[in-house]
């Protein structure tokens, strides 16, 4: 039941007769008593349930924003109230609870922030936002007022929201090629131009400010995508994903028919006549006798010592941890177009936008752990770099001696922290995948190299091998963040030594200078 000053409040703000919004004359003073109720909720987000379960960003807030425009303080207020809705549900309950109360709560706001998310797919909506930051940045500095930074900062803010609404797989049970809630945001995103609006923002010198804004839009843009993938895609690869989707199919298909013949033989077509019990001869028991087998002789074959035992329970901090993430193929034209985004960011952005992020990092000028974006940044763009057509200059910030160490010393923090911290070490140990693909794809673009055609880049390479590579294999606890577990199994982080890109870098390193560097790593 919605409460009666918020249900008064709500219906205030105007009604939607056909595909026209008419907002009433108390429409401000209602969207400003709503960021007000937002601002005094509970611990169980009561108000934000009941406009959530109102459906009023769907049918008040975003009419009103694609309708009247031009009303400045009402566009203000309405992208304000919008931003706290759509602000993600761990930020509203700081961690996913663990009582049955509170995760129910958490749960109906997370179905809220999906239903938001669908609502977003517009190209109404997105060219809206886009046309109205575009009037802002086209400003100069001195004559922009603080209201336009703010809501500069809220637009920012809010395709962050909606960007970080996590997929439902309950109700998008798609295939890949298909195109999901997510990839129908990201077309209205390109469609309304708002992808070169954030690569004005990465490059342009006097919007510094928004530089991990941008960083952080972008990582969620990439959310499910792999870099590889993505380089290797082109034009005239429909006809071969075409063939391998039927190759797939086929095989499936010839998969089930195999099953369904093997359960039909297992299908007794009529009584059994040698009913009972068997003993199975050669099959020992407890004292050295036989196995007295008590089911069918179509159900033999399933027998196991550990039949009706209970499976040994395995404890919480020696579990697997689960996939945060499932890869999947996106719709073939928002592959094209990330794609597309991914080549002109390398080409004109990456540099500038990693050195920006990289010193608002060390200054502390950021929030706590943004340096995860900072990580996923180097991790897929080198990747992208790499199996596109390497060019180390596109992506000369995040290789030296300074990146390595930074890399590493990150690396460090997350493996003591979550030696300590035993309650979130399954979130440190993401945040220690990271850093560790950073580690990784760092040493594969030394590697590429070390196989450049021009000397300069080959003398690069091994300049930054001799500062980057000694210290971290002369002492023997590189090998600790590799494998920060000693049971097998235990950590979503745990690559086989003897194929880790950091110790043949290292056997490879130590072959070349063999009197100056001997390497320890097992």
């Amino acid at each position: 039941m919605m409460n009666c000053e918020l249900l008064a409040t709500c219906s205030a703000l105007g009604y939607l007769e056909g595909d026209v919004y008419h907002r009433e004359p108390d429409c401000l003073e209602s969207v400003k008593d709503l960021i007000r109720y937002l601002r005094h909720e509970d611990e169980t987000r009561d108000v934000r349930q009941q406009l959530g379960a109102a459906q009023i960003l769907q049918n008040d807030l975003l009419p009103i924003l694609v309708q009247y425009p031009q009303d400045k303080v009402l566009f203000d207020a309405v992208v304000r109230l919008m931003v706290n809705l759509t602000q993600p549900a761990l930020l509203c309950f700081g961690k996913v609870p663990a009582d049955a109360g509170s995760r129910h709560h958490f749960l109906q706001v997370l179905s809220y922030l999906q239903a938001y998310k669908e609502a977003f797919a517009s190209e109404k909506v997105f060219g809206v936002l886009s046309e109205k930051l575009y009037d802002i940045l086209q400003l100069d500095w001195e004559q922009r007022q603080e209201e336009d930074t703010l809501l500069i900062e809220r637009i920012l803010l809010l395709l962050r929201n909606v960007l970080h609404v996590p997929p439902d797989p309950t109700e998008e049970q798609r295939v890949d090629g298909d195109a999901t809630v997510h990839d129908r945001v990201l077309w209205a995103l390109h469609i309304s131009g708002m992808d070169d609006l954030l690569k004005f923002l990465a490059s342009a010198q006097t919007e510094q400010q928004w530089a991990l804004h941008v960083l952080e839009i972008i990582s969620l843009m990439f959310r499910d995508q792999s870099p590889e993938e993505l380089a290797a895609l082109g034009q005239g690869q429909a006809g071969a994903e075409h063939g391998e989707d039927a190759r797939e199919l086929q095989s499936l298909r010839q998969r089930e028919l195999a099953e369904k013949r093997t359960r039909a033989l297992q299908r007794p077509y009529r009584h059994s006549r040698f009913g009972g019990s068997y003993v199975l001869q050669g099959l020992k028991a407890i004292g050295d006798r036989d196995v007295v087998f008590h089911q069918g002789l179509h159900n033999l074959k399933r027998y196991s010592h550990d039949l009706g035992k209970q499976p040994r329970r395995v404890p919480r901090r020696r579990r697997a941890a689960p996939e945060a993430e499932v890869p999947r193929r996106s719709a073939r034209n928002v592959r094209l177009f990330l794609r597309r985004f991914c080549h002109d960011f390398l080409e004109g952005c990456y540099n500038r936008l990693m050195l920006l992020v990289k010193d608002h990092l060390v200054r502390e000028k950021a929030q706590k752990h943004d340096e995860t974006y900072y990580l996923w940044a180097c991790a897929f763009f080198m990747a992208f770099n790499r199996h596109r057509g390497f060019r180390p200059e596109l992506v000369s910030e995040t290789v030296g001696v300074r990146a390595f160490h930074f890399i590493e010393q990150n690396l460090t923090t997350y493996y003591e922290m979550a030696l300590m911290d035993k309650k979130e070490a399954v979130t440190w140990a993401r945040r220690m995948h990271l850093a560790l693909k950073a580690y990784q794809e760092l040493l594969h673009t030394v590697q590429e190299m070390d196989r450049s055609p021009e000397q300069a880049v080959r003398d690069s390479s091994q300049v930054i091998k001799s500062e980057s590579l000694r210290p971290p294999c002369a002492r023997p606890g590189l090998g600790n963040p590799v494998s920060p577990s000693s049971s097998p199994g235990s950590s979503p982080v745990r690559p086989q030594p003897r194929s880790h890109p950091a110790l043949r870098s290292c056997r490879s390193y130590g072959r070349r200078w063999p009197h100056s560097f001997r390497p320890v790593c097992r």
